[in-house]
């Protein structure tokens, strides 16, 4: 006679739950490290973002003051009026400093913070869970 016990349903629900209880403790401390690499990527992108459009006013300023500058009275020894000379000179400073911002603010943007990996565990986590109550 074979006196193996096996477990009642009371006993295998209590099992599977505790199981739960401590996959979700895991999942949760997964969010949080997670966030945490996140964070720090968009800090990090953040400040490289803000320091690259700061590099870019800069040059911005520069080049308005110098091209301006030379391309003006180059223009107007070249019989162009003062008026359109600055004007021309003005809007290409105006365009370099545009591309650079915009570089700038792209690399903003770069990071994105939503907990994917987490996520995706815990649709998995969640599949498994019902398949084993089912």
């Amino acid at each position: 006679m074979n006196t193996t016990e096996r477990p009642g349903v009371v006993a295998l629900v209590t099992d599977a739950l505790g199981r739960s209880a401590d996959l979700i403790q895991t999942e949760i401390r997964l969010a949080r490290v997670e966030l945490g690499e996140k964070a720090e990527a968009l800090r990090t992108s953040l400040v490289s973002g803000i320091v690259m459009m700061l590099v870019g006013t800069v040059f911005m300023i520069g080049a308005l003051i110098l091209v301006l500058q030379a391309l003006v009275a180059a223009l107007i020894e070249s019989g162009v009026t003062p008026a359109v000379a600055i004007l021309v000179v003005a809007g290409g400073s105006a365009v370099g400093g545009i591309v650079i911002l915009m570089a700038g603010k792209k690399t903003l943007g770069a990071v994105d913070p939503t907990p994917t990996r987490t996520i995706t565990s815990l649709k998995n986590d969640a599949r498994m869970a019902k398949e084993n109550l089912t």
